[in-house]
């Protein structure tokens, strides 16, 4: 080698980069399977068929594989993650094996005073995610944000620098309209929307990180300098289109916040709607940039379909890929990417090497490398903010479409084998590179990671609790008045910017219907939209739901300790659960229980019907028309349940019984003082109101267990069934167990009084935790 560390800035950092697929060994430790594995099972797309199944079997060796870089001199490692070892749906249920894996690697990186440089996505996509469009899919920003929270979360603490995605023109352009890597299209609309959501995704999958509090994070893109064939208008015009299409479009995305006007020309009229309002997304502020280089093309115009261009072959020495090794576009790129993309910011060289091969005495190699250092040196002497220098690839590993053919490493590897051999390049690297220092540090400052936590809010009439939740478990609760819809989202600020980080998930709960994403508060007399939600707070996720969706996700993880026994099991059973909750309406949720999980089903209870069960009942509901007469079914006496059964409607159940007892002047009364009077018999008529209001609730509940046949329980919930307990017992359980021929079956059935205090706040963390789980 010609260069040495001396020869570059302190702190110039040194590395050699892989990717998972290219090394692991993906057939092992859990991992689902990746479009990478079907595209290679495909006749015709991989060269002899050859896939990534064991590759260098990296999974197994990677200790070994740390010694040559630690032994090389490198300071830095840059690996990627694979999204299908992870989340092998993609969403969803974690590989443990997976996180193990990647945690184990951190550590051992450290332990060798390797500085661990992920990207997060290098080509592999889950094959349920394909199945759902893949790139082609906006959700895949969303997707990516979850995989990035799930990876980060366990070991982004001892990361010295992350990336979201290597190469997005290979992800996009490559592999949509060229069809030459995995999927495999070749569909123009297709190109456009990976184009753009790949560019999406890095920008969540930047904010997710930023809410963890990691730093030093940034974006990696492949460049190839565009020349004209010829020195005709019509070269020039495809030259700058390929460089567009190629360079400018993901450059401009991420630090311009703009498409090139020449590739919109041809690309626009595929780009999902309102593409231009991501901007802010993809252009997240990042902490440097990453350039992989290689080589350079010569472009003509063609007589075809946009683009219209096409390569021709170039008289510059070329590689075993025949790419033609062209070392100056690299410094041309450098003060390019400074001056009209990223001004101060640092920027690396993530990637740069050759395929060649010799195995052995690879001179070839090392010439290469020489002439690449030098005009990394060219552009550090224009003030080109150049840190570092990464060679692709530390082994010989799964070259994509080409299979193990070309080889790319500083060390050879026998495929029958896997036995590894430094080559003459490793060693040259390792005589100029060993015995130096750099005081960076290693990974993310101590104590930067923060853990992920989530807001949740029951929201009503007057007041506003709001809870904050980490690691599943209520941590604060907060009241505040619920006010005007100004005021109620600055609660959601304030409390946030107390915090400090975003949390990664909102759930409000309230008493109103949900259409849309926007909750109309009834008590509250407002309506909440999801958005203005995540607007102030910042939340990845926000979710805005009923109380009584909330109210029956209470019960999700309900213990025998958290209810009162009215009869059946001590301990609620798994299985579909029935929530009843007499409060300022009458409201019924359910959970139903299929698959291993629940899913809520929330209605309207309060508005099924309610008639005498005894005849001395009939001059009662007869009185509640003259005062009710809206509530009542046609010219029957069925009144809705919740006239009667509510906070609302005892006080009308009090003063109809009143009336039927030959009271002309019964005065109105709240619902509290009625239930106080019933329970210290201090009025009759309290006390006869009282025992209509239990016994037909029990009644009520009974006919809805037969009709869900909840296994796991019928539970009632609320603020009145917590305060008034004494109204629950016998008459209670035994108008539940009354239905005729169904009397035994409802006697079979489990029947608790929730005891939990904020069943709201409960219900909502319940949901909450569901949500993301999905």
């Amino acid at each position: 080698m010609k260069y040495t560390r001396a020869d570059f800035p302190k702190d110039f950092l040194f590395g050699v980069a892989t990717s998972a697929y290219q090394i692991e060994g993906h057939a092992q430790g859990g991992a689902g399977q990746n479009h990478w594995d079907t595209f290679a099972a495909s006749p015709g797309n991989v060269a002899r068929g050859e896939n990534g199944d064991l590759a260098c079997d990296h999974l197994n060796r990677f200790p070994q594989d740390f010694d040559l870089v630690r032994d090389a001199g490198f300071d830095c490692y840059r690996f990627s993650t694979s999204w299908a070892r992870v989340l092998p749906e993609g969403r969803g249920q974690v590989n443990q094996a997976g996180l193990d894996y990647y945690d184990r690697l951190a550590d051992a990186l450290l332990e060798r005073n390797i500085r661990p440089c992920a990207t997060l996505y290098h080509w592999e996509l889950p094959s349920p995610l394909s199945d759902l469009g893949g790139w082609r899919n906006r959700d895949i920003a969303e997707w990516f944000a979850d995989f990035t929270e799930v990876i980060m979360g366990r070991i982004g603490d001892r990361m010295y620098s992350v990336a979201p995605i290597n190469e997005p023109w290979c992800v996009s352009w490559l592999s949509h309209f060229d069809g030459h890597h995995a999927p495999g299209l070749r569909d123009i609309r297709a190109t456009a929307r990976a184009m753009h959501h790949v560019l999406l995704a890095h920008g969540r999958a930047i904010e997710s990180m930023r809410s963890l509090g990691m730093s030093n994070l940034g974006a990696v893109f492949n460049l190839e300098w565009a020349e004209p064939a010829d020195d005709s208008p019509k070269a020039r015009q495809a030259a700058d289109l390929y460089d567009g299409i190629y360079n400018r479009f993901f450059l401009g995305g991420v630090f311009n916040k703009a498409y090139p006007d020449n590739v919109l020309k041809g690309l626009e009229p595929y780009l999902p709607s309102g593409w231009q309002n991501d901007f802010d997304t993809i252009g997240a502020p990042v902490d440097w940039c990453g350039l992989n280089y290689y080589t350079r093309k010569l472009i003509a115009p063609d007589d075809t379909a946009w683009p219209s261009l096409k390569e021709v072959p170039g008289p510059l020495p070329k590689t075993q890929m025949g790419w033609e090794i062209e070392p100056t576009a690299l410094t041309r790129f450098l003060t390019r990417a400074k001056q009209e993309y990223t001004g101060d910011l640092p920027i690396y060289v993530t990637e740069n090497g050759m395929a060649s091969p010799e195995r052995q005495q690879d001179e070839d190699r090392i010439d290469y490398l020489n002439q690449h250092l030098k005009a990394v040196q060219a552009a550090l002497d224009e003030d080109v903010p150049v840190k570092g220098y990464f060679i692709w690839s530390l082994l010989d590993n799964y070259e994509w479409a080409f299979g193990y053919e070309k080889r790319f490493g500083l060390v050879d590897v026998d495929f029958e084998t896997l036995e590894r051999t430094p080559k003459a390049s490793y060693n040259a690297l390792k005589t100029v590179l060993t015995g130096g220092t750099v005081s960076l540090p290693l990974a993310q400052p101590a104590g930067a990671i923060r853990a992920h936590w989530n807001l949740v809010a029951d929201i009503g009439g007057t007041n506003t609790r709001l809870g904050v939740v980490s690691d599943g478990k209520l941590t604060d609760l907060r009241k505040y008045p619920t006010g005007t819809l100004p005021e109620l989202l600055e609660a959601f600020h304030s409390l946030r910017d107390e915090i400090g980080t975003d949390p990664r998930a909102v759930v409000a709960a309230g008493a109103g219907p949900v259409k849309d994403g926007t909750i109309q508060l009834t008590n509250a007399h407002l309506d909440l939209p999801e958005r203005d939600i995540g607007r102030v707070t910042g939340a990845q996720h926000t979710y805005v739901i009923n109380d009584f969706t909330a109210a029956a996700w209470s019960v999700a993880e309900i213990s025998g300790d958290e209810v009162e026994v009215l009869q059946g099991a001590t301990e609620p059973p798994t299985g579909t659960r029935l929530v009843v909750g007499p409060g300022t309406g009458l409201g019924v949720g359910a959970l139903l229980y299929s698959e291993g999980r629940y899913h809520t089903a929330s209605g309207e209870g309060g508005h099924v019907g309610l008639s005498p069960r005894h005849a001395d009942e009939v001059e009662i509901f007869r009185a509640a028309r003259h005062i009710a007469p809206d509530c009542f079914f046609d010219d029957s006496l069925t009144i809705e349940a919740e006239m009667f059964l509510s906070g609302t409607g005892l006080p009308i159940l009090y003063r109809a019984a009143g009336m039927a007892a030959g009271l002309a002047d019964t005065s109105v009364r709240s619902a509290r003082e009625i239930l106080e009077d019933a329970r210290t018999n201090n009025d009759p008529i309290a006390r006869r109101a009282s025992h209509l209001f239990t016994t037909h609730l029990g009644a009520v509940m009974g006919d809805l267990a037969v009709a869900f046949m909840p296994i796991g329980g019928v539970f009632l919930v609320g603020g009145v069934a917590k305060k008034n307990r004494w109204l629950f017992k016998d008459a209670f359980r035994d108008a539940f167990n009354a239905g005729g021929r169904f009397s035994d079956l409802r006697r079979s059935m489990n029947l608790y009084v929730s005891e939990q205090d904020e069943f709201g706040i409960v219900g909502a963390n319940n949901f909450c935790k569901s949500a993301l789980a999905r």
